[in-house]
């Protein structure tokens, strides 16, 4: 009975750290598409400043990616933590710690691009940059 319970607790937690990769990697994929226009831009601080919405939402979305792909490793302590508790509490504060550091260093760096776009334009506005030139 005790291996049923077990199988049962692991495969919910497989069943969580799928949905947490599967809505990091959705946020990703959308951050890339909604930024890539700016970021693939020959004046990136001009388009971040023309784009502000467009930054904003992207930086919202690497957030949104960063907080369930940090939160893999902590679901998966208690499935490490038979192989070694120092190993699997290492898994959780390097891997966890440092990609939720690493994605709010990337947004917040987005977010200081639209500031930095603003004083580098002047106040004046470029033209919009859209998927297919200018819209």
């Amino acid at each position: 009975m005790e291996v049923g319970v077990v199988m049962e607790s692991n495969r919910k937690t497989a069943i969580i750290v799928g949905v947490l990769y599967i809505i990091g990697t959705a946020a990703g994929v959308l951050s890339g598409l909604i930024l890539g226009p700016v970021m693939g831009a020959s004046d990136i601080l001009a388009q971040a400043a023309a784009n502000e919405g467009r930054v904003i939402t992207g930086a919202l979305l690497v957030l949104v990616m960063g907080l369930p792909l940090a939160m893999v490793p902590v679901m998966l302590y208690p499935l490490f933590r038979p192989y070694g508790r120092a190993l699997a509490l290492g898994a959780v504060v390097f891997r966890g710690t440092l990609e939720a550091v690493a994605y709010m260093a990337i947004a917040s760096g987005w977010l200081l691009m639209v500031t930095a776009g603003r004083a580098y334009t002047g106040g004046r506005t470029p033209p919009r940059t859209g998927r297919w030139g200018r819209c």
